[in-house]
């Protein structure tokens, strides 16, 4: 049985980096700002900024009519 989507253990290790580097962005923004809103906020837009990029990234590996990767 095929899979739909494959997920590579190195993309869920970004996905996972991704995630802790927009917790700490929301902790220093709550720490700073004493409000857990701001920092729940600025945790939320950090991994949204950060996911767009991510999928933007892949999109362009793998766009209809690109060359394929180079594998050294």
């Amino acid at each position: 049985m095929r899979a739909v989507l494959y997920v590579s253990g190195q993309t869920v290790m970004a996905l996972i980096n991704l995630a802790s580097f927009a917790v700490v962005f929301g902790m220093f923004a709550a720490i700073y700002t004493q409000s857990l809103k701001m920092g729940l906020t600025v945790a939320g837009t950090a991994f949204v900024a950060g996911g767009l990029g991510f999928i933007y990234s892949v999109w362009l590996l793998y766009r209809p009519g690109s060359r394929p990767p180079l594998h050294s």
